[in-house]
């Protein structure tokens, strides 16, 4: 009779019904676990996030036999032959030879490493519900190892990714209960790893959209004795929930305390255009000024972190800021916000609709004579010669047309006011007073 070894598959050719997706559905018939496309998850029903099912698929006391020496030596082998495809980016014959591997006689535990390559396979493959499948069957046969809570945050990780944020936050209140459970080996590294897990709880709350349970936790994690950078991102993240909840109190007290400490920072122009519209909301106005304008003229050398993200949060919150106080009639305010704004850029696209901007302030300001210059400076600009080398966009176009008229109007205004005064016998009023127009062109909402 032929032993079992000699059926065993030499070649993708007569390897019949070993292929993956039964092997999942093998992998996956343990109490407690169930296959799921994690790649597009359904709603997770209401659980308890300390709930786990108890693993027994290991029987300690009865532990089964090891495989013989010739089985785990085959292991090895596949095993170096699965990771040589790997780096050679040969998906398939990586593949075949770890499906080797797990069809090999003996118990599943000797086959821990090839499991943790498999998972490894489909993680870079960013196939997420292949890779929870082989994971989560892992953490149930090894529930007690010292790796194991490594093993469920990488778990959580994936179904975040995924976009399954309730089973991923399962998963990390588990890491939270493997961490407590440690026998007092390794005390060190699963203090960090609890930490760990409880920010990245906020995080996944924060991504999920749930605000007052991110804060709760940013809240929480704020009163740890965090490291510098976490510090950082914690606060900031603190100030953005409560300000994204209506808190605006709260967000002030939260931003102020960042810019405080981390005036640098990345995320500063954001924490401004944060505290800014929170005291706006609050009805401070004088306040939320002065922070735009802070923003506004922050010196270069602070912008070296990251200087795009700078200039967006500059010039979102500018535009923002001196378009309202423009709509509420704070002429004064708008101007010299969009004065600042105008030294940011000299692209056209952006320059020449601030620049206008700026005119119609001079204008409500009754300054018709620097409303004038601001509207030639636009044409002036937009007949240079290296202009006719490429096309004006249509956005600019616009603009230059009502500059044009804009100035035609303050010319003939002009000119209609000293024709009157000389016939009446009076002397012209200097400067001349330009009144509001009757249509005037709305703010435009720029970029």
């Amino acid at each position: 009779m032929n032993s079992p070894r000699a059926k065993r598959p030499t070649s993708r050719s007569n390897r019949t019904g070993l292929l993956l997706p039964a092997l999942l559905c093998a992998l996956l018939v343990a109490p407690g676990l169930h296959a799921e496309n994690h790649a597009d998850p359904q709603p997770a029903a209401k659980t308890k996030p300390h709930a786990e099912p108890k693993a027994h698929a290991v029987d300690k006391e009865h532990p089964e036999p090891s495989a013989d020496a010739e089985t785990l030596g085959e292991i090895v082998g596949y095993t170096k032959l699965a990771t040589k495809a790997l780096d050679e980016d040969k998906w398939q014959l990586a593949e075949y030879f770890l499906e080797l591997i797990v069809n090999l006689p003996g118990p599943i535990t000797d086959k821990k490493k090839a499991l943790t390559d498999i998972g490894a396979l489909y993680e870079k493959k960013r196939s997420f519900s292949k890779a929870i499948a082989i994971y989560e069957k892992m953490a149930f046969i090894y529930p007690g190892e010292s790796d194991t809570p490594e093993l469920l945050f990488k778990v959580a990780l994936l179904y975040r990714e995924a976009g399954a944020y309730q089973r991923a936050i399962n998963r990390f209140y588990s890491v939270l209960n493997s961490a407590l459970q440690a026998n007092g080996k390794g005390l060190g590294s699963s203090r960090n790893l609890t930490q760990r897990a409880q920010t990245e709880i906020a995080d996944t709350y924060f991504l999920e959209g749930n605000y007052a349970q991110a804060g709760k936790f940013y809240g929480l994690l704020g009163r740890l004795d965090l490291d510098p950078e976490e510090k950082t991102r914690v606060l900031f993240k603190s100030a953005h929930c409560h300000f994204v909840l209506g808190h605006h109190d709260r967000a002030i007290v939260a931003a102020q305390t960042f810019l405080s400490e981390f005036s640098e920072d990345a995320s500063a122009p954001e924490a401004r255009y944060i505290l800014a519209s929170a005291l706006r909301s609050q009805k401070r106005p004088k306040e939320a000024f002065d922070t735009v304008l802070t923003l506004l003229r922050t010196e270069q050398a602070k912008k070296s972190k990251a200087p795009e993200k700078w200039v967006f949060w500059q010039k979102k919150t500018g535009n923002e800021f001196a378009n309202d106080f423009y709509q509420q009639g704070d002429f004064t305010s708008a101007l010299t916000i969009y004065q600042t704004l105008a030294q940011l850029s000299d692209d056209p696209d952006w320059q020449w609709p601030v620049v206008y901007q700026m005119g119609l302030c001079f204008e409500r300001l009754r300054l018709v004579n620097r409303a004038a210059e601001a509207y030639k400076f636009i044409l002036d600009e937009s007949k240079k010669p290296e202009r006719a080398a490429k096309p004006l966009p249509e956005s600019c176009t616009s603009i230059v047309k009502m500059a044009s008229w804009r100035g035609e109007q303050l010319a003939w205004q002009h000119t209609t006011e000293t024709q009157l005064s000389h016939l009446l016998g009076q002397p012209l009023a200097a400067p001349p007073s330009a009144p509001p127009p009757t249509n005037p062109p709305a703010p435009k909402t720029l970029r």
